[in-house]
């Protein structure tokens, strides 16, 4: 890691250094190495007291934590196979996964201190936490461990002690090929939406279904605008439904992406503001009332499972193994701020239009000269490591407190130890 810039550098030496990073910079390139591919991201939440990232993944069952600010990385593999689902609640990560379990790890030292399972409690797409924080809600698949279930299963969990209170099952008949579903509490209300089209509301206090509405098609995910007493739901067609919380109907539905819509945010502070991401490979943006299209961001040729807000940033997680960071803040003219890849125990950033990335491990990333395509190893590869690698990056792009330009945080001494090779007349 570099030290920061000495706050007696004169502007004319830190242009001084840039011109010669740049320099350097078109002789050489880094590249990610093939030895480590991308996980393939599946669940981002951002937890804004910490400045972490939170992410689970397609290939591993590991659940990572980046710490924006510090840039380290930490990780825990309770769970048996690929985690759905990620949310952090308290002082707890709490995550579902396929092997059919919902776990609540302390976020600090990573140790388990629930595991909510029952024996016939199949694949979980999805939990969540009341607003009281007394209860866990989650969705699974049981039909898989049990073919006599034909139908979705919502439980309610004592978030305290983890007792099993009480089963949702009137969701509809499971089908197999779609892996959706999600639920929803909503002061004494529960709405439970089902891969077999139903989007269902129940009676907390008693568990009775008080309405059922149905589509075609089959649902995916859905999000709650309390503001305006809306449930904006998603199948798994491209479509968009609006219901009407009070109505207890869908009051409109549009065809606004051409495969299934995995993620729906709302903008943080404005609940007329909505985004969706799609494995299409397109996020949109959206404004309420009558959802009109703001903007269209084609993120990459590969599914995408979800996006999240971090401040003004909007992170989009595909199964390439990339994040993107778009910044939001002028909505007519977003742009992409940086890219991240996620490998097993490593990862880059690399922002747009910069000459340095962060990396936290540097054995993900090879260098090689542009001239001849010739790999840089040993001390020289060392050295342009610890010249272009910045944790400054991270300060730009999710805040911190020194104020940064394109140096780097490079010191000078870094650029008086300039390899020999380096310095040769081309």
């Amino acid at each position: 890691m570099l030290p920061a810039r000495f706050s007696d550098q004169l502007p004319a030496t830190v242009s001084c250094q840039n011109e010669f990073l740049n320099h350097l910079l078109q002789e050489y390139f880094f590249r990610i190495n093939r030895s480590a591919p991308g996980l393939g991201i599946r669940s981002l939440f951002f937890d804004q007291a910490e400045n972490t990232l939170i992410i689970s993944n397609i290939a591993t069952r590991r659940i990572h934590l980046i710490n924006l600010t510090a840039g380290t990385m930490r990780w825990h593999d309770h769970h048996q196979t690929t985690v759905r689902h990620v949310i952090r609640y308290g002082n707890e990560i709490i995550s579902s996964s396929w092997d059919g379990t919902v776990r609540a790890v302390d976020f600090y030292s990573l140790s388990e201190r629930l595991v909510l399972t029952q024996r016939r409690m199949g694949r979980s797409p999805f939990v969540t936490v009341s607003p009281d924080g007394k209860f866990l809600f989650s969705f699974s698949y049981d039909v898989e461990k049990s073919p006599l279930c034909q139908s979705n299963i919502v439980r309610q969990w004592s978030y305290h002690t983890g007792d099993m209170l009480r089963m949702f099952s009137n969701t509809g008949v499971h089908k197999s090929g779609t892996r959706g579903g999600a639920c929803m509490p909503v002061g004494h209300h529960l709405y439970t939406l089902s891969n077999s089209g139903y989007l269902n509301l129940f009676d907390l206090r008693s568990g009775r279904l008080i309405n059922e509405t149905s589509i075609a098609e089959d649902f995916r995910t859905m999000c709650v605008i309390p503001e305006r007493n809306l449930i904006i739901a998603s199948d798994t067609n491209g479509s968009i439904y609006l219901y009407h919380i009070n109505h207890k109907r869908i009051l409109a539905s549009w065809k606004i992406h051409q495969n299934d819509i995995t993620c729906i945010k709302v903008y943080p502070g404005n609940p007329d503001i909505i985004v969706t991401c799609s494995f299409d490979g397109f996020v949109k943006i959206w404004e309420l009332p009558e959802f009109n299209l703001i903007e269209v961001l084609p993120i990459d040729q590969h599914e995408l499972w979800s996006c999240e807000f971090i401040g003004n940033l909007l992170a989009v997680g595909s199964t390439s193994g990339f994040i993107y960071f778009y910044d939001l803040v002028d909505l007519s003219a977003i742009s992409l701020k940086a890219r991240m890849f996620l490998s097993k125990q490593a990862y880059v950033i690399f922002p747009e239009n910069s000459t340095h990335f962060y990396c936290n491990d540097s054995s993900l990333l090879s260098i090689k000269r542009k001239e001849d395509d010739s790999l840089i190893i040993g001390k020289h590869a060392d050295y342009l490591f610890e010249l272009f690698n910045s944790r400054n990056v991270l300060d730009r792009l999710f805040g911190g407190d020194d104020p940064l330009d394109e140096s780097g945080g490079v010191h000078p001494k870094l650029i008086r130890q300039i390899p020999a090779n380096l310095t040769r007349q081309q």
